[in-house]
């Protein structure tokens, strides 16, 4: 088919090779410019994802994403390096490691996979995450992805990789993906838990809950309906990143006996977000606040959300592409 401009977003993106440009006016120009680039185009759906990836006449690789039906964002490369990209999912206990990305003199998650990944490749690797996770924090759905030319099938970099890493750290699964795949770029929505426990203390458990004295659950509910939608997360987070508008898709609570479980789900959170939320939360339902989560989003201030819950209680569940 020839690419329909048609489709195209007001504020669609262009990324052809080092060539990056924004806005309808400047996107059709490129591709009337580059017109064979986008003629024939080979598009189908990987795994119910909200992108498009595919392929143009001349097997170049292009990737479509979308919003509101309309096309918001193109990239089309025509080199890339001889390699295969893989995806894959893990789980890991994180509580002896200083977060996801690397640090100096710290033991991170992709530290561990970038020595094992690395030395099977035989040269420095990408390990290219989804999101970071902060120290102590846990993951049940981690997703990453990495190239390489290693004639290694899906079944031997998953032995590969669950032999040599820690044992803390486990692989779920490796699959090749498209080469334009992106495990940060291409997320549609991430879900997070925190696991809370109310008036109890079990010291087997120390690393993966966060034990309170009391809570009032009701109050807790009413203020985690507050959450859903797109607000301005400002005094929810940390530093001064560019845009701190985000969209909760669900924000619920999950009750057993005395074990609370949070779930949040949104588009992308910011640092800290959820642990300045979670322990919002909880002041305001044991009485020790007396806002809102709906005033403290108006504040667009950190004047009542200085502190953090623990992150013991924190987990990446699930990532949806």
């Amino acid at each position: 088919m020839v690419f329909d401009i048609k489709t195209l977003h007001n504020e669609v993106g262009l990324k052809l090779d080092d060539l990056v440009v924004y806005g309808i006016d400047s996107v059709k120009k490129v591709i009337e410019e580059n017109q064979e680039l986008f003629e024939d185009l080979l598009l189908s759906l990987d795994d119910n994802s909200h992108m498009i990836y595919g392929y143009n006449k001349l097997g170049n690789p292009v990737k479509l994403g979308f919003e509101d039906e309309l096309v918001n964002r193109i990239i089309l490369m025509t080199t890339l390096e001889d390699s295969k990209r893989f995806k894959a999912i893990i789980s890991y206990d994180g509580h002896r490691y200083s977060g996801f990305q690397i640090q100096k003199d710290q033991i991170t998650i992709q530290g561990e996979l970038t020595k094992v990944i690395a030395f099977i490749n035989g040269a420095d690797t990408l390990i290219q995450g989804a999101s970071r996770t902060d120290a102590g924090v846990h993951a049940l759905n981690y997703v990453f992805h990495f190239n390489s030319d290693k004639p290694l099938t899906e079944e031997k970099w998953l032995n590969y990789l669950n032999t040599q890493l820690p044992k803390d750290i486990i692989v779920k699964s490796v699959k090749e993906v498209h080469p334009l795949f992106h495990t940060r770029y291409d997320v549609y929505k991430k879900r997070y838990i925190y696991k809370m426990v109310v008036n109890e203390i079990n010291p087997f458990r120390i690393n993966y809950e966060w034990f309170i004295k009391e809570l009032n659950i009701e109050i807790l509910e009413e203020n985690l309906k507050q959450l859903v939608g797109t607000h301005d997360f400002k005094s929810f987070c940390k530093g001064d990143p560019d845009s701190t508008i985000r969209t909760i898709f669900n924000a619920e609570l999950i009750q057993k006996q005395n074990e609370l479980t949070l779930v949040f789900e949104g588009n992308g959170f910011l640092r800290y977000m959820i642990r300045i939320i979670v322990f919002a939360l909880v002041q305001i339902s044991n009485g020790n606040l007396e806002l809102s989560i709906s005033d403290i989003i108006k504040e667009k201030s950190r004047e009542h959300t200085k502190n953090l819950a623990p992150a013991a209680g924190l987990y990446l569940e699930e990532i949806t592409y």
